[in-house]
């Protein structure tokens, strides 16, 4: 009973840490491409525009059907709502997926225990995440990445219970893997390459077994060869493509594959170096209370290590050798999702085969400052890095200047509109720190300010070169 009070402080610090990301949301505004959806969402129909983004831009059948129906085709009043609404919902749903994937991996903790350590996940995702806006508050970053990521947790947890269950698949599993896996792979091209080369791995594993999954690995391995193909295969690849002259080399693709894969790597490891030692102490301790089964993770030590660092080299392969760019941090975030947790798995691996005998739990665990050093940590979440940011964002009212000043926009545009101007001038805005905005520009005829301005019907928009005027 010691630990108890402990526990549910830093219960009470993640919920307020995860509430001020949802607060956050109730400030974000549409930019980028969510205007050149939302114009041609509005004038073309669904089977149509689907069509021309197939033959014009790209393969995603899947994804592209939100972003042509996203909230802004409702107009701008109710479409801000919707769009606000939907980046709380998804980190919700991705909190809830986590949930669901830990009671399937732990099924002895409770369930407040399970919803615990999926909060963790997420939040330690919010924090290191290259650019939160493009995970959940940019509507189609989110719609063509992030909603696939939350998907593949239900999609793990489905996998892990057949695993581990050697009796006959049933055709509901069946049919709930393979509509994932044609939505995952229909969102985006990271996610297609996942999820064939880990079905090829599955086969490769239960090649001489013969059992369900064996049979399952197949099948599934099919489904995603087929949902590729029409993803790869679109005539509008090559239309995107053709704008990135460096695209296609080999060399360049691998260096910089390997170069970017060391960079995010540390990136993300450093902030989590506390957790992770929290993190072998408590699985020690679960293991002591059988909460956590001793003998759950017999894999090869070097192939558990390999995992999080193979997950962001391949996300860096399917972006270099399109492009030949990073470009946007997009994937990035994907690969962050799919590290953190492939680090974690390396950690329990390693704590068992080497680790624990290197390095015995320290006595003082026992201690009653021990469980409030894990309050301590969490609190963390609350102070420092982008999270800080976040913070220091919504109480010195950065946040809430950014949102009146895209408001008055909005009626500018309106009014414009409705009086037939020919080109409106707009005050530039100050930004909040904790978010990445693309502003419009200072050129009328740069592609985010021709959207902006086909959306809200006026010719000609800009932004005027006159710096903003500061805070106050």
């Amino acid at each position: 009973m010691k630990g108890v009070l402990p526990f549910r402080v830093a219960q009470v610090i993640l919920v307020l840490a995860l509430l001020r990301h949802l607060l956050l949301a109730l400030f974000v505004h549409p930019y980028a491409d969510d205007y050149s959806y939302a114009v041609s969402g509005m004038s073309t129909p669904l089977l149509e525009g689907l069509w021309r983004e197939y033959t014009s831009w790209n393969g995603r059948y899947a994804s592209n059907i939100l972003v042509l129906r996203g909230p802004l085709v409702s107009g701008i009043d109710i479409g801000l709502m919707l769009y606000r609404m939907v980046a709380i919902g998804l980190i919700l749903f991705t909190w809830f997926a986590g949930f669901r994937l830990v009671k399937v991996i732990l099924p002895a903790v409770r369930a407040h225990v399970a919803a615990t350590i999926a909060l963790v996940f997420l939040l330690l995702y919010l924090h290191v995440m290259p650019d939160a806006s493009e995970g959940f508050y940019w509507y189609t970053g989110a719609m063509t990445y992030q909603l696939a990521n939350a998907l593949s947790l239900f999609f793990l947890a489905n996998w892990i219970q057949a695993w581990r269950d050697q009796h006959e698949l049933n055709a509901r599993w069946y049919v709930v893997q393979v509509l994932l896996i044609l939505w995952m792979a229909g969102s985006n091209e990271v996610h297609m390459a996942f999820l064939v080369i880990g079905h090829g791995l599955l086969v490769f594993l239960f090649r001489k077994q013969y059992d369900p999954r064996r049979r399952a690995a197949f099948v599934l391995l099919g489904v995603a060869l087929v949902a590729s193909l029409v993803v790869a295969l679109a005539p509008g690849n090559a239309t995107r493509e053709a704008l990135f002259p460096l695209r296609h080399d080999a060399l360049r693709t691998l260096v910089y594959a390997v170069a970017q894969t060391g960079r995010w790597s540390l990136n993300w490891i450093l902030p989590i170096i506390l957790p992770s030692i929290l993190f072998l102490v408590l699985l020690r301790q679960g293991e002591e209370r059988g909460l956590i089964g001793r003998d759950g993770l017999r894999w090869n030590k070097w192939v558990a290590l390999a995992l999080p660092f193979a997950c962001l080299f391949v996300s860096m392969v399917v972006t270099y050798w399109p492009t030949g760019l990073l470009g946007q941090y997009r994937t990035l975030n994907m690969a962050c999702f799919y590290f953190l947790p492939g680090w974690f798995v390396a950690l329990t691996v390693w704590d068992r085969a080497v680790l624990r005998s290197m390095l015995p739990t320290p006595r003082a665990v026992q201690r009653p400052w021990w469980s409030w050093s894990v309050a301590v940590v969490c609190g963390l979440f609350l102070l420092s890095g982008r999270d800080g940011l976040v913070t220091a964002d919504l109480l010195g009212g950065q946040l809430a200047r950014y949102d009146a000043d895209i408001i008055r926009r909005y009626a500018t545009m309106r009014q414009a509109a409705q009086g037939g101007e020919q080109e409106v001038v707009l005050d530039p805005v100050n930004y909040p720190r904790c978010l990445v905005i693309l502003p419009l520009d200072t050129d009328a005829d740069y592609w985010m300010n021709r959207s902006y301005a086909s959306y809200f019907g006026v010719p000609a928009v800009r932004v005027s070169s006159t710096p903003p005027a500061p805070a106050q």
